[in-house]
């Protein structure tokens, strides 16, 4: 990316307003050599911009809010923050005011119960003033997708076009339990995207799918921007790639790439490859944001991070892991989902990250300490070099 590209995907995403007071004085021509900690409407923003082989990487930090943890941690089921610390909208505040660029949410209705995802970031850009909201992940395929174009184009809207869309497959006894065909869920998935992507463009459509069908829908409106559309997915093969359902997710709706527990070098060979598959389908090579969702526990030790991860995994995944089965969760295992241990084992392995070529990072912290983890990991963030 040219640095004049990189200004523009800032400016696209909401991130800054401009290069103008950054530490180091960029503009839309000059280079990046260097940590730049930019400021948009007084508040810091944590941005990383340095050049690597010849290519400006821009890297910026969202924070997933812990609307499952508060469920599962608390004492009561009137009093969600009863021992998670975790008041959502202020958390999202707080991340604001600490330099994060985006407040994510996850999504289930039943599997793992949960505050409903676009109503809490309606609520969170309505407490707040330019962060972005995102989903990681949103599961499309549990509502109608004239109903989720409804929903996501009022969000935007009503945000002023802050919202990003991280999208997969629903599990398949969620879907069984409400009622919906859990046959060919990623064809499915692709299928909504499509009817959702039509719909956002304002005009009628008719639509005549495998899975949907429509005459003469519109929702009446579109959104603020086209939320951009980030596909969850780490089921990419060095040897084979990505399977054709997926393949066909990133290349006719992908605006960015979301995976989860890949290695650094695993993850640069997914992002070439998707690169591969863009310019095949006429799309430009860098068309997709490369974002990777990541666990982080700052502590005093590794030994400390990995416990409290675990007890946390536990909780919860709940029934989907045993400590006697071979899903347990040895170190090992939980290494694999992120950074765990003291500050600069932290900043060691994100900027393995940010080398392979990451540029939004969604930071889950599998804690309670949610409020310590936030001030912590925002410290780390902005003094990578």
């Amino acid at each position: 990316m040219d640095t004049a590209s990189a200004y523009s995907r800032l400016q696209a995403r909401k991130e800054v307003d401009s290069y103008v007071n950054c530490r180091t004085d960029i503009d839309r021509t000059s280079a990046v050599s260097e940590l730049d900690v930019c400021y948009c409407d007084g508040r810091t923003v944590i941005t990383i911009a340095f050049i690597n082989h010849g290519r400006i990487i821009v890297t910026t930090f969202g924070y997933l809010l812990p609307t499952r943890g508060i469920v599962f941690s608390s004492t009561s089921t009137t009093e969600l923050t009863a021992r998670a610390d975790a008041d959502i909208v202020g958390l999202a505040q707080r991340a604001e005011s600490l330099g994060y660029d985006s407040a994510w949410v996850g999504d289930s209705v039943l599997a793992k119960p949960r505050l409903e995802p676009l109503v809490t970031l309606g609520a969170i850009s309505a407490a707040t003033e330019s962060i972005g909201v995102g989903t990681a992940v949103y599961l499309p395929v549990l509502r109608h997708p004239v109903h989720v174009a409804h929903m996501t184009a009022t969000l935007d809207q009503l945000s002023g076009g802050r919202l990003s869309l991280g999208v997969r497959p629903p599990e398949r006894e969620e879907m069984r339990q409400l009622g919906i065909d859990d046959e060919r869920r990623g064809a499915t998935l692709n299928e909504a995207l499509a009817v959702v992507s039509e719909l956002w463009k304002g005009a009628t459509i008719d639509y005549d799918g495998d899975h949907y069908s429509l005459e003469d829908a519109a929702i009446g409106f579109e959104p603020a921007r086209k939320p951009p559309i980030y596909v969850a997915s780490a089921a990419f093969d060095p040897s084979s790639g990505f399977p054709g359902t997926i393949r066909r997710r990133l290349t006719n709706h992908g605006d960015g790439w979301l995976p989860i527990a890949m290695a650094p070098e695993t993850y640069a060979g997914g992002l070439d490859h998707i690169r591969e598959l863009l310019v095949e389908a006429g799309r430009p090579a860098e068309a997709i944001t490369p974002g990777y969702y990541l666990d982080v526990i700052v502590a005093d030790s590794e030994s400390e991070a990995l416990d409290d991860a675990r007890e946390f995994y536990h909780n919860y995944y709940g029934e989907q892991i045993t400590y006697q089965s071979d899903r347990s969760l040895s170190d090992a295992k939980i290494r694999k989902r992120g950074a765990f241990g003291t500050p600069a084992a932290v900043e060691s392995l994100l900027a393995d990250y940010i080398e392979a070529g990451v540029e939004q990072f969604v930071v889950r912290f599998p804690t309670t300490d949610q409020r310590r983890q936030l001030g912590v990991f925002s410290s780390i963030a902005s003094t990578i070099q």
